[in-house]
């Protein structure tokens, strides 16, 4: 008895025949996609034969190598140091015995009085117009017996005959006292030293008034020597 086969296994073989035609025509456009897209090859880009060879020298490489740093140093040891206590003691020479004084306690503490110290108070300038100008006491005539009294004249200068007028200027203070004594014509240094110590150890004359205030005034004196 002869078998028959039927349409249902055909059809099967045939779908199977499909499928692999298919696949095989797939695979040969991705192929043929590939080689027609593909970039060219350099060497034909460059119209260059495949047998020739180029060496390529290149100038100025700089080089890139990174430098590695040097290790760090090795860690510096503090070498430990003992002192002894006894031996690094500075030493002190005596400077001898020191005697205290006896103290009762009972005795009494001596109190000392300090005395302020009196600052020196920047004075105004003295004044060469006022009111009323300072006056030796008597009055001129009290000068003139003043120096005769006073006034030495020079052994030396007496010997040699000289003579002249030694012009003294000072200021007379506000108390009537005599500072600043100048010399401003000099004859020769004994008279001039002689009219200078007679100014200094004149007695307090009456003080100037400007404004009737006592002001300081400058003054001005002749000291005459004469061996007439």
């Amino acid at each position: 008895m002869i078998k028959k086969k039927s349409n249902k296994g055909n059809l099967e073989m045939r779908r199977t025949t499909y499928l692999l035609v298919g696949l095989v025509i797939v695979l040969a456009l991705v192929y043929a996609g590939f080689e027609l897209f593909a970039t060219p090859e350099r060497s034909s880009e460059m119209g260059l034969a495949d047998d020739e060879i180029f060496v390529i020298v290149e100038d100025n490489i700089v080089n890139t190598d990174v430098q590695t740093p040097p290790p760090p140093p090795d860690p510096v040891m503090l070498k430990e140091v003992i002192l002894d206590p006894v031996s690094d003691l500075i030493k002190l020479k005596p400077i001898g015995e020191i005697f205290l004084q006896d103290w009762n306690p009972d005795e009494e503490i001596p109190v000392y009085e300090i005395k302020p110290v009196e600052q020196e108070v920047d004075l105004p300038p003295p004044e060469y117009w006022v009111d009323e100008m300072p006056e030796f006491p008597g009055g001129e005539d009290a000068w003139d017996e003043y120096l005769r009294k006073e006034l030495r004249y020079p052994e030396v200068c007496r010997t040699l005959g000289i003579t002249g007028v030694v012009q003294i200027q000072f200021v007379v203070e506000r108390d009537g006292s005599i500072t600043n004594i100048k010399v401003l014509d000099q004859v020769y240094r004994d008279l001039d030293a002689e009219a200078v110590r007679v100014i200094s150890g004149s007695p307090k004359w009456k003080p100037g008034k400007l404004m009737g205030k006592e002001v300081r005034v400058f003054y001005q004196m002749p000291i005459r020597f004469s061996l007439n």
